[in-house]
C-alpha cells in the first residue's frame, strides 16, 4: 500500500501511533491503538468502523515505512523508533530514497524530482501556479505505472494533497500558500538537515565534492538518479556547469540565512555557476564553508 494511496494517513498521523507505541514501550494491541487514536467520545457504541479502518491504514502506512509490524493482534515496532519529528523526517526522507524505482512509494521523490527539472525551462513559479489537474495529468504521464496490470495510477489528483503533505513535513517546499493551488519547490530546510552528510563532516569542501554528495543524498536534485529520469522525460537540464533553478535559491537562501557560505578561491577552474539571479551577488563557487555551530542529526 502506498503512502499516497491513504490520504487519512498524514505524517502527523503516523508519526501520532509512532509516538503512542514508542512510549507503550514497543508494543500496543490494535484495539488499544484504535481507542487511543480515533476515540468513540461522540457516541455510547464502540469505535466506528470507518474510524477503525482510519486507525489501521494509518499501521499499514508504519509498516511500509519498515517502523511498526503486526505481531498476532499487536503492533510492534520494527526498530528504534524517532522520537521526534524531525528523527521521524529523517527516517522517511532515508527511507524514500533507498528504493527501487519501482517501488510505489518511490514515486513521492520521483514526482519532486519531476517538479525541479519542469521548473529548469518553465520557472519554479510556475509549479507554484499551474492548477493541480494540469500538474497531475503531466507528472502521470511522465512517470506511468508500477505495473501494467495495475489500475491504480503511481499519480493522479487524489494523491495530490497528500503528496504535497509528504513533501511540506520533509523540507522540500511550501503548500496551501494564500491564493495557490499549487506547491512552491523549496529544498531549503532539506538540506540543512542534511548538512552533515552533505560536507561529509568538514566544515568546508569543493564544489564539486559537494555536488556529488548532493547528488547522492538527496538524488531527486541535480545529476542525482532521479533528477536524471525525470530529464530524460523530455524535460531540460541545466547547461554543463550551471546548477538548476531550484537549487541555485536554495543555496543562496542558506547563505542568507547563515547555514553556509559560498567562495570563490581566485579564478578557480573547478567552480560550479548558480542560475543568474541579478538581485544576487553569489552566481559561481568553488567551495563550500558550513559555518561553525550548524549541526543537524
Amino acid at each position: 500500500m502506498s503512502l499516497l494511496s491513504t490520504p487519512t494517513a498524514r505524517p502527523d498521523r503516523v508519526f501520532s501511533l509512532v509516538s503512542l507505541v514508542r512510549a507503550l514501550g514497543g508494543r500496543v494491541t490494535a484495539s488499544d491503538a484504535k481507542e487511543w487514536l480515533a476515540p468513540a467520545y461522540r457516541t455510547a457504541e464502540s469505535t466506528p468502523p470507518k474510524d477503525a479502518e482510519r486507525v489501521r491504514e494509518i499501521f499499514r502506512v508504519a509498516r511500509d515505512l519498515k517502523l511498526l509490524d503486526a505481531d498476532q493482534n499487536d503492533w510492534v515496532s520494527q526498530c528504534e523508533l524517532p522520537a521526534t519529528r524531525r528523527a521521524f523526517a529523517h527516517h522517511v526522507h532515508a527511507h524514500l530514497c533507498s528504493l527501487e524505482s519501482d517501488d510505489p512509494d518511490a514515486v513521492l521523490l520521483r514526482a519532486y524530482a519531476w517538479c525541479v527539472a519542469y521548473a529548469e525551462a518553465n520557472g519554479t513559479s510556475t509549479v507554484l501556479s499551474r492548477t493541480a489537474k494540469e500538474l497531475v495529468r503531466e507528472i502521470a504521464a511522465a512517470l506511468g505505472r508500477s505495473n501494467e496490470q495495475d489500475e491504480d495510477p503511481l499519480f493522479n489528483s487524489t494523491k495530490w494533497p497528500a503528496w504535497k503533505d509528504w513533501m511540506v513535513f520533509l523540507g522540500l517546499g511550501w503548500n496551501d500558500l494564500p491564493g495557490t493551488s499549487g506547491f512552491l519547490l523549496d529544498p531549503c530546510r532539506r538540506i540543512e538537515e542534511e548538512i552533515l552528510a552533505l560536507t561529509l563532516s568538514n566544515s568546508r569542501l569543493d564544489a564539486k565534492s559537494f555536488l556529488v554528495s548532493i547528488a547522492k543524498t538527496l538524488p531527486y536534485l541535480d545529476s542525482g538518479t532521479m533528477f536524471e529520469a525525470a530529464c530524460n522525460t523530455g524535460l531540460a537540464r541545466p547547461p554543463k556547469g550551471q546548477l538548476s533553478r531550484v537549487l541555485s535559491q536554495a543555496i543562496r537562501a542558506l547563505q542568507d540565512n547563515g547555514i553556509l557560505r559560498c567562495e570563490m578561491v581566485g579564478d578557480a577552474r573547478d567552480g560550479v555557476t548558480l542560475f543568474p539571479d541579478p538581485l544576487s551577488s553569489t552566481n559561481a563557487f568553488s567551495h563550500i564553508q558550513q559555518f561553525p555551530g550548524v549541526s543537524h542529526v
